[in-house]
């Protein structure tokens, strides 16, 4: 009985949790709290939030890549790879009255990758896709798809604590447990929560208020490095991921092991709320700047977030390797995208269509361009849920800018082989 109600109750708690991590803080607005479409209290005439729409060829956007080539073969290698991997999973997206499996996915990719590879014009490779590929477009019922941003943060670190290193990350604790609810109910596709046993039933993780200050770790996980600041063990938690320069010159990577599951509320938009800062002088440095030159309200502000991220350390000689996507490769600078996996597989070759920030490699930013590519399904995140789309910006002052300045509308284009070219 204990085992039916542990069960029960993970299920009706699903909609209070979001998964993994949390990407980039949009300063804009707060995070996209949880809107989870299989919620088992919504009506059952609700409308979807999301539609997977089957385009006709007059209504296809114009297909022209503005990305690096190097960066898009680098990508489609490591989607490859994870396809081929997959094509022994049974399980299966529906795209209207279309079953997609990893057997497509992967012919799509081989496919579409030749014809993006070859010395086609833009032209004749459009007039390609139109002849070989169905194209779907994802159409949220209410708003358009927003495109957000996030990256991987280089910050400094030590492996000991000091005087000028205070501030811990750390390992997963001994007393947390992950739950897949696609496990228990394909309903929840994409689904994952965490939480810990006592007397018998699975209840929520410890928030970071408890983790940071009340010292309820002890025992159960340990420290694996410690930052200069807050702020900074604040982003390194929001990214998910991170490299550490230590004091000797050498690199480590944090990698994401797991989070407390609770609700997400980016430390930004507390400052903003809480009225400390205004939305004129409010960005990434200033935050840092306000929250390191006022420890007294630390707390404060900083437990109004109640989702932690737990890592582990892994050496890093080369960190140009991104980060694992929750797919289980790295991602790649400018190609890898976070959606909703609930709606959309891993591994799907997307086209993207929105503004992105110009901003060139030492980090100045001037202004938004319009911007098109073909982009890979490879990540997801606790707030990227129905029309939601992560693009990961890569690592150093660039991509964090870049990465602080996209939210915008856009357009976004699932490709799949027609099932006569299969």
């Amino acid at each position: 009985m204990k085992k039916i109600y542990i069960l029960l109750f993970v299920i009706f708690q699903a909609c209070h949790f979001q998964q993994k991590k949390d990407n980039t803080q949009i300063l804009s607005q707060p995070r996209a709290k949880c809107s989870c479409p299989v919620c088992p209290t919504a009506p059952e005439t609700s409308k979807p939030p999301v539609s997977i729409v089957k385009l006709e060829s007059k209504d296809f956007p114009f297909f022209k890549d503005e990305g690096e080539k190097e960066s898009f073969l680098k990508a489609s290698d490591l989607n490859l790879s994870f396809l081929e991997k997959s094509l022994s999973n049974n399980s299966s997206y529906s795209f209207g009255d279309r079953k997609i499996t990893y057997d497509i996915l992967f012919k799509t990719n081989e496919k579409l990758i030749e014809l993006l590879n070859s010395k086609k014009s833009w032209e004749e490779l459009n007039a390609e896709i139109a002849a070989n590929f169905d194209v779907y477009e994802v159409k949220p019922s209410s708003k358009d798809i927003i495109f957000s941003s996030y990256y991987e943060p280089i910050m400094e670190a030590s492996l000991s604590k000091t005087d000028e290193y205070r501030y811990p990350i750390y390992e997963k604790p001994s007393d947390l447990i992950s739950v897949n609810l696609e496990n228990f109910n394909e309903k929840f596709k994409g689904e994952k929560i965490s939480g810990r046993v006592e007397n018998g039933n699975l209840i929520p993780y410890y928030s970071r208020e408890e983790i940071d200050y009340n010292e309820v770790l002890k025992d159960k996980a340990r420290p694996l490095a410690w930052l200069k600041s807050a702020a900074d063990v604040m982003d390194l938690h929001t990214q998910g991921s991170g490299i550490l320069k230590l004091p000797d010159g050498k690199y480590m990577k944090a990698k994401y092991a797991a989070t407390n599951s609770l609700k997400f509320k980016g430390w930004m938009t507390a400052l903003l709320e809480s009225g400390l800062m205004t939305r004129a002088e409010l960005n990434a440095d200033s935050a840092k700047k306000f929250i390191d030159s006022h420890p007294e309200l630390e707390k404060k502000v900083l437990t109004q977030n109640k989702r932690y991220t737990f890592f582990k350390l892994e050496d890093n000689s080369d960190i140009t390797v991104g980060p694992e996507g929750t797919y289980g490769y790295p991602l790649v600078g400018e190609r890898s995208i976070a959606i909703d996996n609930s709606i959309i597989p891993f591994g799907m070759l997307a086209f993207m269509k929105t503004n992105l920030p110009d901003v060139d490699k030492d980090g100045n930013y001037f202004g938004k361009k319009a911007d098109s590519r073909f982009v890979f399904c490879q990540d997801t995140g606790g707030a990227i849920k129905n029309g939601r789309v992560d693009f990961f910006a890569g690592n150093g002052a660039r991509a964090k800018k870049f990465a602080f300045s996209l939210w915008d509308p856009g357009k976004l284009y699932l490709i799949i082989l027609k099932d006569d070219k299969k």
